[in-house]
């Protein structure tokens, strides 16, 4: 079998998309013919014919159902190739940053926003991750640095403090008493061991919560109409905006925010920056 030509896995992909030659050669600025041309080519490389055509009707055959992961595969490979040449060819740098599911917040915002203002030759490739994958990906290099509460422990990663990380009880405007709040439709959002300590010492006693997450979005959907649900304190802002006020008399959990990293990472200089610019980071 010839090797495939990409253009070739592009044009399929968009045909499959649009179930339509005309409009794939629209959104491809070809023409028609080409992309009947390119489909035929194609199949031919491959063998397999990759979509039945009825009157006004295409679909894929089992064979172009196969082929749909490959294809994608191949041309994200590719992108990400060319997107590391370019970084590479231009002088570049790229800062990958893991974050913890929850931690974003207008502060976090603030202080990222200056940091491209003051170095606008830096890339920053931020990624949602959970604690232990974030250490494995700071491990195996393919993370620089990650943003989370409490440092590892690790003696193979270093650790800067940058801040604090607060997290409050909000319940909906009707259900404002501490009482109220626990014993109702509350949410146990999984913030870790830490918070798991918290939750235990200060409600042990208290019946199984409504519902147990590590998806800040659910959560908070799940207590948009009545309910309650440890969030962060520095989100407060955009919580009354959905209904959400902290509970009276509600122990409030703060745990440390450490700027993690691999003490041989090739961005540590710039990795110190960032922890300078996150210095007194509130969330």
């Amino acid at each position: 079998m010839r090797p495939v030509d990409t253009e070739l896995l592009r044009t399929f992909l968009e045909v499959r998309n649009t179930r339509h030659f005309g409009r794939a050669a629209d959104n491809l600025c070809i023409t028609q013919a080409a992309v009947s041309a390119r489909i035929k080519q194609l199949e031919e490389s491959l063998g397999a014919t990759l979509f039945t055509r009825t009157r006004n009707n295409i679909q894929l055959s089992a064979e172009g159902e196969r082929l749909v992961p490959h294809a994608e595969t191949v041309l994200l490979a590719l992108a990400r190739a060319r997107h590391e040449a370019q970084l590479g060819d231009a002088g570049q740098r790229q800062l990958r940053i893991g974050l913890r599911n929850g931690l974003w917040g207008d502060a976090l915002q603030r202080k990222l926003a200056a940091l491209r203002d003051s170095d606008p030759g830096l890339r920053l490739n931020l990624a949602s991750l959970e604690p232990g994958e974030a250490v494995r990906r700071l491990l195996d290099r393919s993370l620089d640095c990650a943003l989370l509460c409490d440092p590892p422990g690790l003696a193979e990663l270093d650790s800067l403090a940058v801040g604090e990380f607060s997290l409050r009880l909000y319940g909906s405007a009707g259900r404002q008493s501490l009482r109220r709040a626990i014993n109702g439709d509350y949410v146990y959002m999984d913030w870790g061991g830490s918070f798991a300590r918290f939750h235990v010492r200060h409600f042990g006693d208290q019946a199984l919560p409504a519902m147990s997450t590590n998806i800040v979005e659910l959560a908070l959907a799940s207590i948009a109409d009545g309910g309650a649900c440890y969030l962060p304190a520095g989100q407060r802002q955009s919580l009354a905006g959905r209904g959400l006020l902290p509970v009276r008399g509600a122990p409030v959990h703060t745990r440390q925010l450490s700027l993690v990293f691999h003490p041989e990472a090739s961005q540590r200089e710039t990795i110190e920056a960032l922890a300078r610019r996150f210095s007194g980071l509130r969330l």
